[in-house]
């Protein structure tokens, strides 16, 4: 598959922005932006720098808003509460809709309809595909992210499996590559950038084990927010500027 070459005007208006651990006070010419930045290729840290398909999307998303980003750091268990506490502004941290969340944070349309998926090891893998492979494991060591829809999955999927959780997705690769798991479940996006980094040793599939919508939490009193990012939504997804970022850092995204 050829890779999509980024385009070259959004890569302007994506260069740069600021990145903080404390919390910055309410002002309407600042987009506060809460990441938890554990989740390559969708958002992570580098060289200081906050990067992913989710940074491309904030700092787009400031441009289009005239508003100035920062990256607030935000432990993953506490992102809602930030944003209740108007702490942030915006969740953009590879969150997936789901019902108890839908309780307390507002999410805008989802962006991308993503989902978990599952890792393994060269030696454990069935080759017809991914559902095979995971009957093969699901009596095994399977490792998740904790706090995220993965871990949840796998208690009820895998129940009669050794299940281990881990602060972060690197956390749980380098266990399967050393032989302290058979199989490793996280969002698809990560999965897949982790299959590519370590291809000699690790499998993945292109299939996904369930259906999870991804979007952006805001406040339940910031509608005006909302509206703002949803009307912006619907324009990028028109006129193809969301799939360009998208398939920058996952050039075969949504391809058979």
């Amino acid at each position: 598959m050829k890779r999509i070459v980024f385009l070259s005007s959004l890569a302007a208006i994506l260069s740069g922005c600021m990145t903080t651990t404390t919390t910055v006070k309410p002002d309407p010419s600042i987009l506060r932006v809460g990441v938890t930045p554990r989740s390559r290729p969708m958002i992570f840290k580098e060289n200081g720098q906050i990067m992913g398909i989710e940074a491309d999307f904030a700092n787009l998303l400031g441009t289009s808003l005239n508003r100035e980003v920062v990256f607030i750091e935000v432990p993953w268990d506490k992102q809602i509460d930030y944003l209740e506490q108007n702490k942030t502004d915006i969740i953009m941290s590879n969150m997936s809709i789901t019902g108890p969340r839908s309780i307390r944070v507002n999410f805008t349309t989802p962006y991308l309809q993503s989902g978990l998926s599952a890792l393994f090891s060269r030696n454990k893998y069935d080759p017809s595909g991914l559902v095979a492979s995971t009957i093969l494991n699901q009596t095994g060591r399977i490792g998740y992210v904790k706090d995220t829809t993965g871990e949840f999955f796998c208690m009820q999927r895998f129940s009669r499996g050794k299940l281990e959780g881990f602060k972060d997705s690197n956390e749980g690769v380098l266990a399967l590559r050393n032989g302290k798991l058979d199989m490793f479940v996280s969002d698809a996006p990560v999965i897949w950038w982790q299959s590519s980094v370590h291809e000699r040793s690790l499998v993945a599939f292109p299939e996904v084990l369930n259906v999870d919508p991804v979007a952006w939490g805001i406040g339940r009193h910031n509608k005006q927010l909302l509206d703002q990012v949803d009307a912006l939504l619907a324009t990028w997804e028109k006129d193809g500027t969301a799939n360009s970022i998208i398939r920058n850092w996952l050039p075969n995204f949504g391809n058979e």
